[in-house]
């Protein structure tokens, strides 16, 4: 006898003993308040880079939008109700684009080409479900040292990012973009072979994603803007085995530019309900 699956409730692998929570369900009496979860804190810089080089990496039917402009982001979050108050950290790259949707059209948006996260839990369900191109690292909380505020992500113990911040003041939140749809991804995972076919020919998702911004009771409480950057090592095989051409990747792009670096404060969030399939 097969297991009996509950209708309407929401099924992650293993499915033996029914459904697990994740950010888009919590078992009962468990309320979510997007209003006021996660409390979370953000070191960010970004930089103009070679528009050529970056275009040349993105997939079928994305083209810059703007200026070729890389933001990287160290993000530290705490409170979720899905993880019963707790938290993870995030070490997110991402660019501004536009995607040819063949039943929306262009669709201006933010790609995310690389999220590294601090817990398996998020990436698992960020994967699977989002489309979110989610990898494993260490990311250790920002120092604060004559007020050069710096992290460093790490993967077994090989440190592969450098993020810092510095001569920080208080401002104004720049403004979001009204044009922008929210977070881009491509969602790509490899299909289990039938017999006779080879790992790699098929493709059990190969598509774009999108989701739609959180702006509905997100609040910035506290925003700091000043110098900075990013420093990306360039890592061996042997150094960062799974990881190493991706790295290599980003460290390849050239930083012609600096566009500053920020440090602010927020709370608010979404569950990411609201991502669904382009095309």
């Amino acid at each position: 006898m097969a297991f009996p699956r509950e209708p309407g409730k929401f099924y992650r692998m293993p499915v033996f003993f029914g459904p697990n929570p994740c950010p888009r369900w919590t078992p009962e009496g468990v309320p979510q308040d997007f209003a006021r979860e996660p409390v979370r804190s953000t070191l960010g810089t970004r930089y103009l880079t070679d528009g050529v080089a970056l275009e040349a990496v993105l997939p079928e039917g994305f083209r810059l939008w703007g200026d070729p402009v890389v933001t990287v982001e160290a993000i530290y979050m705490t409170g979720f109700s899905w993880l019963a108050g707790g938290g993870y950290n995030m070490f997110d790259v991402k660019v501004p684009v536009i995607y040819a949707s063949q039943t929306e059209g262009d669709v201006h948006g933010t790609l995310l080409m690389a999220r590294w996260e601090s817990l398996s839990d998020p990436i698992t369900t960020g994967r699977e479900e989002l489309g979110h191109n989610k990898l494993f690292c260490d990311i250790p909380e920002v120092s604060d040292f004559n007020g050069r505020h710096h992290t460093s992500m790490s993967w077994r113990g090989f440190p592969f990012a450098k993020l810092w911040a510095e001569d920080l003041v208080e401002t104004d939140a720049p403004a979001g973009n009204p044009q922008n749809r929210g977070l881009l991804s491509w969602k790509y995972i490899p299909a289990t072979p039938r017999p006779g076919k080879k790992w790699g020919e098929e493709a059990d998702a190969n598509y774009a994603t999108l989701t739609p911004p959180a702006w509905s009771g997100v609040k910035t409480t506290r925003y700091l803007a000043g110098k900075g950057g990013v420093e990306w090592a360039r890592p061996t095989f042997e150094q960062l085995p799974t990881q190493y051409t991706i790295v290599n990747g980003f460290a390849a792009f050239p930083i012609r530019e600096s566009l500053g670096a920020y440090l602010f404060w927020m709370t608010g969030g979404a569950s990411g309900d609201d991502t669904y399939r382009l095309d």
